[in-house]
């Protein structure tokens, strides 16, 4: 589909997954993106096909599963255990029941419990107002079944296995074992989980906090592609790639949504700039963050998974380096690769070290101590890495953690209002600010800004101060969580530039900046009338704009808790679709569902009039000003990825053999997929002649759909 449409030819290339000749396997499906779309055409004159793979961010473990059914099919094992459980911790016990249909009523057990139902007396009353059935899922987060059976020497144990009678227990999944409980000797204990031991293992140790290291996730993958592909006919899209690229008489390139290599960047130290001050009050009188929600508890997810960053490393590895490029601007000085890591922190060789942090100085002076101590299960690893090898600051880094904290980490305090009302102070200056950032100098941007000694307090996202609630309450210190927010204050004395920007440059400036010298001046004076249209369309209306339910999601969480805390939300994109969501806590009646039709989020100019009107001096921000203020970063941070997509596209057609046909591979989250598709047909490029209209998969798969297409 890649190469042969502009006509290549093959060149001998083995190519197939992990050590299994490609030859050997006859035609394979491909599995990775979820839908892919081609477009081609004339652009820059050159002949043209792009080809977007949208992904739905899957992890590569899941990719691999029989069949490729990401979806983990859930079942009881037997388990090796020497010690029992206590029995207070028992979720039900029944006797007189086959092991079968032991196993078939503690899962029903487990079905109630993940689905925390109301008492006896609101399920009647809910019977009578709605006949509809519990569709929570029958093992939540899983359990464990004792299955007491009967002795050696009983009679039961002369007739078949599946006659005998015994006493089973369920126990929750999180239920503590001790020698104090010894099981019966004739007691079989089961666990309800993942049949796929290998993920199972995986995720558990992710679960217990465990930093699993890139080069054993590889190979663990690489053997799970391999039986993938002989038991199932199925490849990963790498191994695709790396055989289209092999094809002569055309030239493939690459564009991912991972980090920008250290490479295209350099550390920029203005001597005439002092240290951040510490932060404002009304920021150190910000509560502490609180618990993650019950829903991320079982979600092993830690990021370090990810088939795109597996994809990555695996054309880095079979690709020259120029024809492989990360572009999301998001994760510059941060990337979550230590190998990157590493390489960002030579940027900072040859400058003067970093002076001494303002607030943490004033916090040991006064012997301050931690308010908490408590670190977030499974992420004192991420804290670890942060203090070796700590992210290096950047324009894009302050803005970064808006999407970590609405979409992923919450529970963790951090606000760009005060910086959006004090030092922006007004949409014509936001626009003025990103304009500059995304297409002119720093310089230009932060001249944007009102920073005095009065305001510059307030351009931080997050103090390492802790004030209670009280007149004379004491100072306490705040942990720093660098793996949430990795640039907390304006990075105003020092900051990563685009290598070589004289004057400083942001890495996609710099990228519009070569484009322009390269003869493409409307091509980026339309990019930027397409930036403005898209983040404005996404700001009008963040509910209706964002139909991936992430900003709704957001907004009910920290305006409409009350909802939040009692409807499903393993679904955003179905919440923001519904009139109507039902309660968990009265999950049978009509008159406690939750109407959210009704809900909307204020639109960019209703928003900026409720931040000009906070006052940092008399309080501190609402969860709906906090809320509000992400939403606005973060629509300029989600079209800044797009926009850097567009500007690398442009520049993989310039760079390639003048003499050959190109083809440019993106590799995305499928927002960021269909922004870019629909730049370019405006272009001309199309799908015009292309089979399904230049489109394979879909954006809406069951879970128990397996995730391969037929790639024509």
């Amino acid at each position: 589909m890649c190469a042969r449409a502009m006509g290549g030819k093959k060149r001998r290339n083995g190519g197939g997954p992990a050590g299994v000749e490609a030859s050997s396997l006859g035609a394979l499906k491909v599995a990775g993106p979820s839908l892919v779309e081609s477009l081609r055409g004339r652009l820059l004159g050159r002949d043209v096909a792009l080809v977007l793979c949208g992904e739905s961010h899957e992890e590569a473990i899941d990719l691999t599963r029989a069949r490729c059914v990401t979806e983990p099919v859930e079942g009881w094992m037997t388990c090796e255990y020497g010690t029992g459980f206590n029995p207070a911790d028992q979720l039900a016990s029944q006797g007189g029941l086959s092991l079968e249909r032991a196993k078939e009523w503690a899962e029903r057990i487990l079905r109630s419990a993940a689905s925390d139902s109301g008492s006896e007396e609101e399920e009647e009353e809910e019977e009578d107002e709605d006949e509809s059935d519990d569709d929570s899922d029958a093992g939540g987060h899983g359990g464990f079944l004792v299955f007491d059976g009967p002795s050696s020497s009983c009679a039961c144990a002369k007739r078949s296995k599946a006659e005998c009678r015994g006493t089973a227990h369920v126990f929750p999944a999180g239920a503590a074992r001790s020698t104090k409980f010894p099981l019966p000797p004739q007691a079989v204990v089961l666990e309800f989980g993942d049949l796929d031991h290998e993920a199972r293992d995986f995720n558990m140790r992710r679960l217990r906090g465990e930093w699993v290291p890139t080069g054993e996730h590889d190979a663990l993958i690489d053997r799970r592609k391999r039986r993938l592909a002989e038991e199932d006919g199925v490849e990963l899209l790498d191994d695709w790639l790396l055989r289209q690229a092999g094809f002569d008489g055309v030239h493939v390139s690459v564009v991912l949504e991972t980090p920008v290599h250290p490479e295209e960047l350099e550390l920029h130290v203005d001597a005439a700039v002092g240290p951040a001050p510490p932060a404002h009050e009304s920021l150190r009188r910000i509560e502490l963050d609180s618990d993650a929600d019950s829903d991320d508890d079982a979600d092993p997810d830690d990021g370090s998974g990810c088939f795109m960053d597996y994809f990555h490393r695996r054309l880095a590895a079979g690709l020259p380096r120029q024809r492989v490029r990360g572009v999301d601007p998001r994760d510059i000085g941060d990337p979550g690769e230590d190998s990157l890591r590493e390489a960002y922190q030579v940027l900072a060789a040859g400058h003067p070290a970093a002076p001494a942090d303002v607030e943490i100085q004033e916090l040991e002076r006064i012997g301050a101590e931690f308010a908490t101590h408590d670190e977030e299960e499974g992420e004192a690893w991420k804290e670890r890495r942060s203090e070796r090898l700590p992210p290096l600051p950047s324009w894009e880094g302050f803005f970064s953690a808006a999407a970590e904290l609405l979409y992923y980490a919450p529970q963790v305090k951090g606000d760009w209002a005060p910086f959006l009302g004090r030092c922006i102070r007004d949409p014509p200056r936001l626009w003025e600010f990103f304009y500059a950032l995304y297409f002119r100098t720093i310089p230009e941007a932060v001249a944007v800004l009102s920073l005095t000694p009065e305001t510059r307090p307030l351009a931080q996202v997050r103090s390492l101060a802790y004030r209670p609630p009280g007149e004379n309450a004491k100072l306490f210190r705040r942990p720093a969580v660098r793996s949430k927010i990795p640039v907390r204050t304006a990075p105003l004395d020092r900051y990563l530039k685009a290598r070589g920007s004289d004057p400083p440059r942001t890495w996609t400036s710099a990228l519009a900046a070569r484009l322009r010298e390269g003869g493409c001046a409307d091509l980026v004076a339309d990019a930027e009338r397409w930036i403005r249209e898209s983040v404005t369309c996404l700001l009008v209306d963040p509910k209706e704009a964002d139909t991936e339910g992430d900003y709704f999601a957001a907004w009910l969480r920290a305006c409409h808790r009350d909802i939040w805390d009692d409807i499903d939300r393993s679904d955003p994109q179905e919440i923001r679709r519904r009139e109507w969501m039902p309660s968990v806590s009265h999950p049978k009646s009509k008159k406690h569902r939750h109407r959210l039709k009704d809900i909307t989020i204020p639109g960019l100019d209703e928003a900026f009039r409720e931040l000009a009107a906070f006052d940092p001096a008399s309080r501190v921000s609402t969860y709906r000003e906090r809320v509000l203020a992400k939403i606005i970063v973060d629509a300029f941070q989600v079209r800044l990825v797009d926009l850097a997509m567009i500007f690398a596209v442009a520049e993989a057609v310039l760079d390639a053999p003048p003499s050959l046909p190109v083809v440019v591979v993106l590799y995305a989250g499928e927002d960021h997929t269909k922004s870019v598709a629909e730049f370019w047909r405006a272009h001309g490029l199309s799908s015009e002649g292309l089979p399904k209209g230049g489109r394979v998969g879909k954006s809406d798969w069951e879970d128990d759909e397996p995730r391969s297409l037929t790639f024509p």
